[in-house]
């Protein structure tokens, strides 16, 4: 199976939507809408920032690629990883409930969890399914 890189899927066809744009996605309680704000690279994969402050993962949006890029554990820096915990930190001093789906506690902290899954994983070893997900749903 070929891997694709950031840019190549980038430039797929009309991937990823235009920010402005609606765009529909899987979430639990079914299908939903938003406009898309800004698309971001987390730790590990893409998330859609919609207009409202909602997070959708790539993976979870209507018309995503069947091969998602996700970036590997050694080209996240410390720099990035260490903000990523300050925000947690943050985002759990201020009370916030991390199980709020949908909501950026709950996307840095799959983020997060993926990352530290990955860094530490045997290398070589790829779980069932690696490819597609490693969030907790």
């Amino acid at each position: 199976m070929m891997k694709l890189t950031a840019e190549e899927v980038r430039t797929g066809a009309n991937w990823p939507p235009e920010e402005g744009r609606t765009i529909t996605f899987k979430s639990s309680d079914g299908w939903g809408t938003g406009i898309l704000q800004e698309v971001r690279w987390g730790l590990v994969w893409r998330d859609f920032v919609l207009e409202d402050g909602r997070v959708i993962p790539e993976r979870k949006v209507s018309g995503c690629p069947e091969h998602t890029v996700w970036r590997k554990a050694s080209e996240v820096t410390q720099d990035e990883r260490e903000r990523c915990e300050d925000r947690l930190v943050s985002m759990a001093g201020a009370g916030l409930d991390p199980r709020s789906r949908e909501q950026p506690f709950w996307a840095e902290l799959n983020q997060y969890l993926a990352y530290t899954y990955l860094r530490y994983m045997p290398s070589g070893h790829k779980p069932p399914g690696a490819e597609r997900s490693l969030e907790i749903d």
